[in-house]
């Protein structure tokens, strides 16, 4: 594919300043091109072709040149790489490219930052050539819806040149409070939109997790954008604008206590007593909720007498063989005479309003497993993604080597699962405790041995 190199012009006698352009040599093609910006020799390091100092602009003050110096090198290479599936790109088709990215010539005037969103929710717009989810894209519709809604309330114009740091804080703090501060704007605003006025969801302060999947797609939006040369504000970059996490404090159910909710005579509570065995199936299988509830009788198979759930994961496509439990083929003989061996699944939200009726009837009553709400029962902390963190935690909890629970969970690094995992300082205390006994014990033993050797 060849490398992208900037080099430097002869310097003007006037200003004693060296244009700086772009050269890119692929197969047998070499393009050259200029972008209007000069700089002083002295200012530039030959061997990495870049300026020595982030501190230089360009002429017009709003980015560093550095920054457009890399922005334009990674347009070079994704244009090509974008153009080879139909042959060999001419350099007038990646100068083309690049003339948009620093002129905004009319056509890409036409985009903003609204219509180039509108292409991720459709799906235009793939990662690797993968689709999306379900669940992204529909956080892709809530983004734009926000970002719509917070250019009305706060009278701050959304598009590419203007997602800045500056942006950053204000969106944030609208999130934060939306029903503290804006709830009777919101609710004008909605009122006044004909679009928005059949919108029922209410207006509440989102926390910093869900702000956090907003900041984040943002950022993946302008990203898009830079590498389609719709603009060269790379203000996304800056490490001040981060995606904003917390921590989470979701719980899991040990062995005792799905023993107890699996055991829970439901047969009066169909519903509850459906959505029961489906979620016990989860704790088994760790798979998503959106996967474990569309379970197919092509994704049970068989080899050499024992019986898998082979499946595609939705979210991330990975490809994951689960052996199947004795539980799980007991609720497969339950539901035998269905096509999948499984109860019919529900809408998420429904699911887990049951789940937890489910398990306050099973007498899932402990408190003190959320820091922030000590006072809350564990049926009242449980929903449908607890199967998957009951899975994972369960199974590291009994020793089952990490790198292969990876492989059924699907994470793709050890630092990601084990900060999914749910483990409490009980826990962790009953399993250093029962280390502690191992070890004594075995001194113990090597002890009374010593001594018997030398009677």
């Amino acid at each position: 594919m060849g490398e992208v190199n900037f080099y430097l012009k002869a310097p003007a006698k006037v200003s004693g300043k060296s244009l700086i352009y772009l050269k890119y040599k692929y197969n047998g093609n070499v393009l050259v091109f200029t972008f209007g910006q000069s700089i002083d020799p002295s200012n530039w390091n030959v061997n990495k072709q870049r300026v020595k100092t982030n501190r230089i602009t360009t002429e017009d003050g709003q980015y560093v040149l550095n920054d457009l110096l890399d922005g334009l090198a990674r347009l070079t290479r994704t244009t090509y790489n974008s153009q080879i599936i139909n042959g060999i790109p001419r350099p007038e088709i990646l100068r083309k490219t690049l003339s948009n990215f620093i002129n905004k010539n009319e056509k890409t005037e036409n985009i903003t930052l609204y219509t180039l969103i509108d292409r991720f929710i459709s799906g235009e717009i793939k990662h690797r050539g993968n689709s999306k989810s379900i669940s992204t894209l529909r956080v892709y519709i809530g983004c734009k819806h926000h970002l719509v809604e917070f250019e009305a309330i706060k009278k701050y114009k959304i598009d590419f040149e203007t997602i800045t740091l500056e942006f950053y804080y204000k969106f944030i703090e609208y999130l934060e409070n939306r029903k503290t501060k804006y709830k009777a704007a919101i609710d004008l605003f909605r009122k006044n939109n004909q679009k928005l006025k059949r919108i029922k969801t209410p207006i509440i302060d989102l926390d910093i997790n869900t702000i956090g999947k907003y900041i984040s797609k943002i950022k993946v939006f302008m990203g898009e954008a830079v590498e389609l040369g719709y603009t060269n504000n790379m203000s996304c970059r800056s490490k001040k604008f981060a995606v904003p996490k917390a921590s989470t404090d979701a719980i899991y159910l040990n062995e005792k206590e799905l023993e107890k909710l699996y055991k829970c005579d439901l047969s009066n509570y169909k519903r509850l007593e459906r959505v029961r065995d489906l979620f016990i199936f989860g704790c088994y299988v760790g798979l998503r909720f959106q996967d474990y509830s569309a379970i197919k009788e092509e994704n049970i198979i068989e080899v050499e007498g024992d019986k898998f759930i082979k499946v595609l994961t939705k979210k991330t496509k990975e490809l994951v063989i689960i052996p199947c439990s004795p539980v799980v083929l007991d609720i497969f003989k339950k539901y035998g005479e269905n096509t999948n061996k499984l109860p019919a699944s529900v809408s998420n939200q429904n699911f887990n309003e049951y789940i937890k009726e489910a398990c306050k009837k099973a007498g899932l009553l402990d408190k003190g497993h959320l820091l922030d709400e000590p006072e809350k029962e564990t049926w009242e902390c449980v929903s449908s993604h607890t199967a998957r963190r009951s899975f994972a935690t369960n199974y590291y909890l009994e020793g089952f080597p990490t790198i292969d629970l990876m492989k059924i969970t699907g994470h793709r690094t050890e630092k990601a699962f084990l900060t999914y995992i749910r483990i409490s300082k009980l826990d962790t205390a009953k399993r250093l405790n029962q280390h502690m006994k191992k070890k004594w014990e075995e001194k113990r033993i090597k002890a009374n041995n010593a001594s018997l050797s030398v009677a």
